[in-house]
């Protein structure tokens, strides 16, 4: 957030600034490394700077466009034709300024565009249904909004129906980088089977959930829409039972803005009651925004103590040092002795990390390979359920959609992977080894695989002449007897041969339809066949190289923190042998100072645990 009038401050942000401002002073007067100070003021800046992430989910129609706009002030910033987008999304974040900014398939700069083309560059068509971009990966939009600078960022997904198709794959897997999800139904019908479906699989992605109801003043039985819900609600997803719901009326919002820039104070705060929005927009500050500004300043607690601990470590055995402590040179040669054995070839950590690493890579094989079977079911019901014309239009961008999400779960199941085999052999080693670097790797997406296949579609060879008779004589026998029964009935001529004609013309249609949609549900496995062994040849590879780049980096970086340790230990042994070696009373003034300086940084380390406990307990938010 780049205007400060708009940030939201946490109770305790000042104590934290205050803390990490005085560990800066202690650092830049007496330690030379730049490192440790630059770290906590990269933390600090987050603190002002971050924002919570909440991703926005519906299915088509719901009024999720509508809703966006109206919580940011905005009417008419995302079209309508937005809702129905396909794999693309819609990140929207604070700006001093408004602009907007597209990012093309294999593009991480992106090109600027205007507001009024983020349309051509995120949304369907809506009368073909074809996207008028295909090569748009999402759309970042900025506005001046207070409540995105609040600390919000928001995140529409692509909404279609149905929230199992591919497209819900996408936003599950998204879920993992989210800190929040807003559920958008409308106030017509009850929560439907897809999106209960969908609301059970994210139960285990993220625990925090705002449903909206939405169109109020569209609907006049939304309440008892909103009953069923919660009903609904409790029964398949027991776990969002007692999840908070506001009902909304974008239009009235709406109104409510435009009346409020007129001037109209006393119309605007009518509106604004009558739009259910005051109520949405305090449970998303206080809900989201405030507890990522806690999870902020507890990564910035963290970073402090984690700088300056070490340090303190390090004045306590030097000070045993200029107190002459006969056990003191022991206790360091015993460590110096234990990272030595670290550093050979058969330590422990090293064979912990390579069976942590043939592990990780087992799981992220396995989830693959259950993501490709997943994606075989999702085309199964998509070929046995749909007409020919809807399965020619839809399954490609399902497809494409199921595939980015693939990648999005295997990207995010291998850094949780690296994290937690970091944890486990900081433990091994006794040294805070850091996931800094987890962040910096991805997997690299194979080549073949940033342009998809396209759908070969197979031509028709049932029309002309030729085939008109091929799909008309299989019907002539039903066309006379129709004929013959109508005679019977009628006595006439004209009317049976009519009803002969129509009833063999019936069939022979029906006979087309069903020739054309086996034709297309061939083209349709085919392609899914070709699709799918793509995947299967060049993303395994690419997992196991990902796993073995994660693992070297990691073993050179313990490797290097080793050697940086066992030389700041040869550094202290020297040191202390001075030590002995001279007076007692003419350490006397050094050890005074060393005090000093010790009293002071235990101070500030004492002040951070307290802050950490704090917000390690946080106060009951209450459920809006």
């Amino acid at each position: 957030m780049s205007d400060p009038q708009y940030h939201r401050q946490h109770p305790s942000e000042s104590d934290v600034l205050g803390l990490a401002a005085d560990a800066l002073v202690f650092l830049e007067r007496d330690v030379r490394d730049a490192g440790p100070a630059e770290a906590i003021r990269a933390e600090v800046a987050r603190v002002s700077s971050g924002a919570a992430t909440l991703v926005v989910v519906g299915e088509k129609k719901r009024g999720k466009s509508s809703l966006i706009n109206a919580l940011i002030g905005c009417p008419g910033l995302l079209p309508v034709e937005v809702d129905v987008a396909t794999g693309v999304h819609l990140v929207v974040r604070h700006a001093d300024k408004p602009g907007a900014r597209a990012f093309l398939d294999g593009d991480a700069a992106g090109q600027e565009i205007d507001l009024a083309e983020i349309a051509e560059y995120a949304a369907l068509d809506p009368v073909s249904q074809v996207a008028h971009r295909s090569d748009v990966h999402h759309v970042e939009v900025g506005v001046p909004s207070p409540l995105l600078a609040a600390g919000l960022i928001l995140v529409d997904t692509p909404g279609v129906g149905g929230l199992t198709s591919g497209h819900a794959r996408i936003t599950m897997a998204a879920l993992n980088r989210a800190d929040a999800l807003v559920f958008v139904v409308n106030g017509q019908t009850e929560l439907t089977a897809s999106e209960l479906r969908f609301l059970v699989q994210a139960t285990e992605r993220i625990a925090e959930v705002v449903f909206v109801l939405t169109q109020t003043d569209k609907y006049g039985d939304w309440r008892t829409v909103l009953e069923k819900n919660r009903r609904l609600l409790a029964e398949h997803a027991p776990r969002y039972a007692s999840a908070p719901w506001f009902a909304v009326s974008s239009r009235a919002k709406e109104d409510a803005d435009t009346a409020a820039r007129a001037g109209r104070d006393e119309a605007a705060a009518r509106l604004l009651e009558r739009s259910g929005f005051a109520s949405l927009e305090a449970a998303l500050t206080t809900r989201i925004a405030e507890r990522s500004a806690e999870l902020r300043l507890a990564n910035c607690v963290h970073v402090v103590l984690s700088v300056l601990a070490p340090i303190a470590t390090v004045d306590q055995r030097r000070l045993r040092s200029l107190a002459q402590d006969p056990t003191l040179k022991a206790d360091v040669q015993s460590r110096r002795e234990a990272l030595h054995r670290l550093q050979g070839q058969d330590a422990a950590w090293r064979k912990q990390l390579a069976k942590s690493s043939r592990d990780l890579e087992r799981r992220l094989r396995l989830g693959f390979q259950r993501n490709v079977n997943d994606l075989r079911g999702l085309v199964d019901e998509k070929v046995a359920t749909s007409s020919a014309k809807v399965l020619a239009a839809e399954l490609p961008r399902d497809l494409e959609a199921a595939v980015e999400a693939i990648w999005l779960d295997l990207d995010g199941a291998a850094r949780q992977g690296m994290t937690d085999i970091v944890a486990e052999v900081e433990r091994e080693c006794r040294l805070e080894v850091g996931a800094e670097m987890v962040a910096e790797l991805t997997v690299t997406r194979p080549e073949r695989l940033t342009a998809l296949p396209t759908l070969v579609a197979t031509a028709p060879d049932n029309r002309g002449f030729l085939g008109f008779m091929e799909r008309f004589m299989p019907a002539r026998g039903a066309g006379i007897v129709t004929a013959a029964v109508v005679s019977a009935f009628t006595g006439s001529v004209m009317i049976p041969l009519a009803a002969g004609f129509g009833m063999a013309a019936l069939l022979s249609g029906r006979r087309k339809r069903r020739t054309d949609l086996m034709r297309v549900r061939g083209d349709a496995q085919r392609y899914t066949g070709r699709l799918i062994a793509e995947l299967t040849t060049e993303i395994p590879p690419q997992i196991t190289a990902t796993v073995e780049e994660m693992s070297d980096l990691m073993a050179k970086q313990i490797t290097a923190l080793i050697t940086e340790q066992r030389g700041y230990l040869e550094a202290e042994l020297a040191y202390l042998q001075q030590n002995l070696d001279t007076a007692a009373e003419k350490l006397a003034q050094q050890r005074e100072q060393l005090q000093l300086r010790l009293a002071e940084l235990n101070g500030i380390i004492g002040r951070g645990r307290e802050a950490a406990s704090l917000l390690a307990s946080p106060g009951e938010v209450p459920a809006g």
